[in-house]
C-alpha cells in the first residue's frame, strides 16, 4: 500500500467522478461527522454531486457542524446513482451498517481511515495509523490536490481533530496534528467555538446521569481498573439518548493511578458494549481485537452477546490479565 499513489488516484477520481456516496463506522464520533461534513463541503464546493447517509444517530453534541441536517440516519432512496463511495474512519466495511445496501456492483469504494487494523476493503485504500483523525489524512488530500481551504472546509475538520484528540491530550497528539490544526485556525476555523459547542454543550440531564455513573464507579487491582457502568434503564430514567453519552469514558482515567479505563454500556438485555481507554503504551488494542472489536492502542471497544453483570466480571478478570502479562 502506497498512501501518495492512492492519494493520486483518489485526486484523479474526484476530477473524473461527479456524484459521491459518503459515510462512516455506524455510531458516529466527531472524526466521522466532521470529516463527512467537510469531505462533503469540499466535494460540493467543486460542484459534485454528494450525498451522506450514516448508520446511526447525530450526537447532539456535533449537530452544529451539520446545521442543515444533510445527514441521513435512515434508509431512503437515494437521490441519485453514485459512481463513488467513500468510507471514512472505519475499519471495515461491514461497520458502516444498512449503508451497505446502497453499494452496488461498479460503484468505486474509497476507503480512508486512520486505525491500524483496517482491512483495506477499498478499490483506493488511504490508510494513515499515525494521522490524529482522518480529518488530518482529509486535509493533507485536498492540500496535495492544490485546492483551498475554505472556512466551510476548516471548521469540521478541525472539529474531527479535537474531538478525536480529547482536546489535544490523547496520546495521538503530535506535533503534525498541532500544525494541521493551525492552518486551519488560519483558514476559518474558530477553536473556542468549536471547543464550546463540543466540550461545554451537555444538556442537564446529561449531566446529572453523568454523576450518577461517576457515583457508581468502582475500582479493581489495586486502583488500576476503573470500571464505569451504563444500564439502559439509567438512561431512560435520566432522559439521554445513547448516542450522548460519547466522552463519559474519558472519566475513567482521571483517578490518580488508574491504567485502564472502562466503560460498559447495556444495549439491551443481552448485547453490552465495552468501551477501553488506557494510559501511555497500554495497548487495549490488542484485547479488543481478541473480542471481535478493535480501535487504537489507548482506545478500543467491542460488543459482547452477554448479561451485564456477566460481561463486567468477566471483562474485568481479562483485562487485569493483560495488564499482568
Amino acid at each position: 500500500m502506497n498512501n501518495k499513489i492512492d492519494i493520486q488516484r483518489f485526486l484523479t477520481l474526484i476530477k473524473n467522478v461527479n456524484r459521491f456516496l459518503l459515510t462512516s463506522h455506524q455510531d458516529p464520533d466527531g472524526d466521522s461527522i466532521g470529516s463527512l461534513v467537510g469531505l462533503r463541503s469540499f466535494l460540493k464546493g467543486l460542484s459534485k454531486k454528494v450525498v451522506v447517509y450514516n448508520h446511526g444517530r447525530m450526537p447532539a453534541r456535533y449537530s452544529f457542524l451539520d446545521p442543515d441536517a444533510e445527514t441521513r440516519f435512515s434508509m431512503s432512496p437515494l437521490p441519485f446513482l453514485p459512481e463513488t463511495v467513500v468510507v471514512l474512519e472505519c475499519p471495515n466495511i461491514g461497520r458502516i451498517g444498512f449503508v451497505k445496501d446502497y453499494i452496488k456492483t461498479g460503484m468505486t469504494i474509497v476507503n480512508i481511515d486512520h486505525h491500524n487494523n483496517n482491512t483495506l476493503f477499498g478499490d483506493i485504500n488511504i490508510i494513515d495509523p499515525s494521522a490524529c483523525a482522518v480529518g488530518e489524512i482529509l486535509y493533507d488530500i485536498i492540500k496535495t490536490g492544490g485546492y483551498k481551504i475554505t472556512p466551510e472546509i476548516a471548521k469540521p475538520l478541525y472539529a474531527a481533530i479535537v474531538s478525536d484528540t480529547g482536546r489535544f491530550k490523547f496520546p495521538n497528539t503530535d506535533s503534525k496534528c498541532f500544525l494541521t490544526a493551525s492552518e486551519l485556525v488560519k483558514a476559518g476555523a474558530s477553536p473556542k467555538e468549536i471547543s464550546d459547542k463540543i466540550f461545554s454543550s451537555y444538556s442537564p440531564e446529561t449531566i446529572k446521569l453523568l454523576g450518577h455513573i461517576l457515583e457508581t464507579l468502582k475500582l479493581y487491582d489495586n486502583g488500576e481498573i476503573c470500571v464505569l457502568r451504563l444500564p439502559k434503564e439509567d438512561l431512560k430514567k435520566y432522559n439521554v439518548n445513547v448516542e450522548d453519552t460519547e466522552g463519559i469514558i474519558d472519566y475513567s482515567l482521571v483517578i490518580s493511578g488508574v491504567k485502564v479505563g472502562i466503560l460498559f454500556k447495556e444495549h439491551d438485555s443481552q448485547t453490552v458494549k465495552v468501551s477501553l481507554r488506557s494510559q501511555n503504551n497500554i495497548d487495549v488494542c490488542d484485547y479488543a481485537k481478541q473480542k471481535g472489536g478493535g480501535g487504537h492502542t489507548n482506545a478500543a471497544g467491542f460488543t459482547v452477546k452477554k448479561r451485564l453483570e456477566e460481561v463486567i466480571d468477566t471483562v474485568v478478570a481479562e483485562v487485569s490479565e493483560h495488564l499482568d502479562g
